[in-house]
């Protein structure tokens, strides 16, 4: 009996199996009380023991009374239940790491400061030492439509990045930037059943910025590259792209 055989199998049930097995409960029977399941569970004493008849019901746990005390151990098929969901898990976990973050959005004009930023020494140096290149002087701007996306946006700070440092000169300070190596390529008709090698083939290697000052909110990515992204790109404003991030 597999786990999408079981109909009312639920967290609490789960709860309760994982600490069976964490605690020797494979192979010996435990002492445990349904007070003391209570608390594993959170949730009150009579819903510990409607869980515990549940998951004997189901032949997911053997009791085995002992005087006033009920010893339990998982049975063969709570450990097959058990053993699957690890199986799940663990192929949507090795999978995830192979599913890239992406944001869509349509190319739009900024306000000129990219320029300016790229062209500092404080951050020139960096950018060469810790990118590789000296970046085209501007950003491409990349407005978000969908929500889901500017939530993307917003958890950027979450990932793995490259940091370059804020600084100081005579006039003011200047903020870090973390960049995040992505690709960028047109959006249109096709693009999102292209197999994998074709859009790499087509897609320009960029980075995307993260500024620790700006004026911009969630809703706008800044992307930099060794040249220009519209040039090399054949791209304009008004252009849907996709911008993937690279693992």
């Amino acid at each position: 009996m597999m786990v999408k055989d079981q109909k009312n199998f639920n967290y609490f049930h789960f709860l309760v199996l994982v600490h069976l097995l964490e605690n020797g409960g494979k192979d010996n029977y435990l002492e445990i009380t349904s007070s003391q399941m209570s608390r594993i569970i959170n949730r009150s004493q009579q819903t510990a023991s409607k869980v515990l008849i549940d998951l004997e019901r189901d032949n997911l746990i053997e009791r085995v009374k002992n005087n006033k005390k009920f010893g339990m151990k998982l049975t063969e098929t709570g450990f097959e239940v058990l053993r699957e969901v690890y199986d799940v898990l663990r192929r949507a976990i090795e999978r995830s790491v192979d599913k890239q973050v992406q944001f869509k959005g349509k190319i739009v004009t900024g306000m000129g400061e990219g320029a300016y930023y790229m062209s500092l020494e404080g951050y020139k140096k960096q950018f060469l030492q810790k990118l590789g290149y000296e970046p085209f002087p501007g950003t491409l701007n990349v407005k978000l439509e969908d929500k889901y996306f500017m939530n993307s946006r917003r958890d950027l700070i979450n990932y793995p990045s490259i940091y370059i440092d804020g600084f100081k000169n005579k006039d003011r300070t200047f903020g870090w930037v973390r960049c995040y190596a992505a690709t960028i390529i047109q959006d249109i008709e096709g693009n999102s059943n292209s197999n994998i090698d074709d859009f790499r083939d087509r897609a320009k290697e960029v980075h995307v910025l993260l500024l620790e000052r700006t004026h911009h909110n969630n809703s706008l990515i800044e992307v930099i590259g060794p040249n220009s992204i519209k040039d090399t790109s054949n791209l304009k404003n008004g252009d849907s792209v996709v911008i993937k991030l690279r693992n």
